[in-house]
């Protein structure tokens, strides 16, 4: 009986234990600002509207040369943006890149 009952309890301490030794700590620190981009299909002449999706703020963007990419100037890592933009061959598009698609600009 003690057997079991030692069994019982080890195996309840070690479902309450164990997952706060792998538990990820919450980095509540602000991500440097920086320079990000984000990459697209064919070359851009004119970026319509860059936001950010959750409040709809603006996001400074230029368009380098080649216009394959937006880079957005003083950017706020970690948020979605909405983007609008018309392309080299006179078409337009909208849509929104999550954060995993939006790179830093490396020098």
């Amino acid at each position: 009986m003690q057997f079991v009952f030692r069994i019982v309890i080890t195996g309840l301490l070690f479902l309450f234990f164990v997952p706060v030794l792998f538990a990820q700590s919450e980095n509540n620190e602000p991500k440097p600002r920086g320079d990000y981009q984000i990459y697209l299909p064919k070359p851009v002449k004119e970026i319509k509207q860059l936001l950010y999706y959750k409040d709809c703020s603006p996001i400074d963007g230029i368009i380098p040369e080649g216009g394959k990419k937006v880079i957005m100037k003083n950017f706020e890592p970690g948020n979605k943006v909405y983007v609008e933009v018309i392309y080299t061959d006179g078409t337009s598009e909208e849509f929104t890149r999550s954060p995993c698609f939006i790179d830093p600009v490396l020098l």
